[in-house]
């Protein structure tokens, strides 16, 4: 049976990951792993407010319950993890704890800028640890 962690951030791109590893890998999943990675505005010096990180987290937790309720057809367990940080660093760092069989992520347009800096998927790619799928 297989482990599977989607790299969930509600966007069009993650939603199609998350039906394409349901439906692909359906009967095989036995474990569902849903993460979302909550990032803190880089515009606002640290500290962050209490109560703006709270908000960050409240919509990370309304992202995955609603990723959640999509995925669950009750024949595999599904967990959702809701992290704060870098996302490629921390859904890396997760990734290394759960050792999914795969590990299946949806591709995102981003601009040269975002490229320079890398993506989650080049974090994945560069570190060679786990089996990757990209939906596009």
């Amino acid at each position: 049976m297989v482990v599977a962690l989607v790299c969930y951030d509600g966007t069009e791109g993650s939603d199609r990951a998350l039906s394409y590893a349901v439906e692909a890998l359906r009967g095989k999943i036995t474990e569902l792993h849903l993460a979302y990675v909550a990032q803190s505005p880089g515009d606002i010096p640290e500290p962050v407010p209490a109560e703006l990180l709270e908000s960050i987290r409240a919509e990370g937790r309304e992202i995955l319950s609603e990723a959640k309720s999509a995925a669950d057809s009750g024949s595999m367990a599904v967990a959702t993890h809701l992290e704060m940080g870098n996302p490629g660093e921390t859904l890396l760092r997760l990734a290394d704890g759960l050792r999914p069989d795969v590990v299946v992520m949806g591709v995102a347009r981003h601009t040269a800028a975002e490229k320079a800096l890398g993506t989650v998927s080049s974090s994945f790619l560069k570190a060679r640890r786990h089996r990757l799928l990209i939906v596009p």
